[in-house]
């Protein structure tokens, strides 16, 4: 259902892993800058879709660069997610959307 995006996944390029992921979460926050614009237009679909392509990413990096091995508790990257997460929660959002995301997070 959730399509990686090639966009998203060239911020998760190897090049911008330092200390914590900050670089690759700053490059984050620009996509969530998008989202939470996205919710304030009422485009609650597309928003949905962004943050869950985002999160997929997220959690490929997380998985083949073996990042469960060196972080125990939450890193720079879960925090971007939660605030986006968070920003999504705050709006009332369309049955549908709530569909994608509900649906969207038991397949990521």
């Amino acid at each position: 259902m959730i399509q990686l995006n090639p966009r998203y996944e060239a911020i998760f390029n190897p090049d911008n892993i330092d200390q914590d992921c900050d670089g690759t979460a700053s490059l984050m926050n620009v996509e969530a800058d998008f989202i939470k614009e996205a919710l304030d237009a009422g485009l609650y679909k597309q928003a949905v879709t962004i943050y869950l392509q985002l999160l997929k990413s997220m959690r490929e990096h997380f998985v083949e660069d073996e990042h469960y091995c060196y972080f125990d508790d939450m890193y720079s990257l879960e925090y971007t997610m939660q605030w986006i997460y968070e920003a999504i929660q705050k709006h009332d959002i369309d049955a549908e959307s709530q569909v994608l995301l509900n649906e969207g997070h038991k397949e990521i």
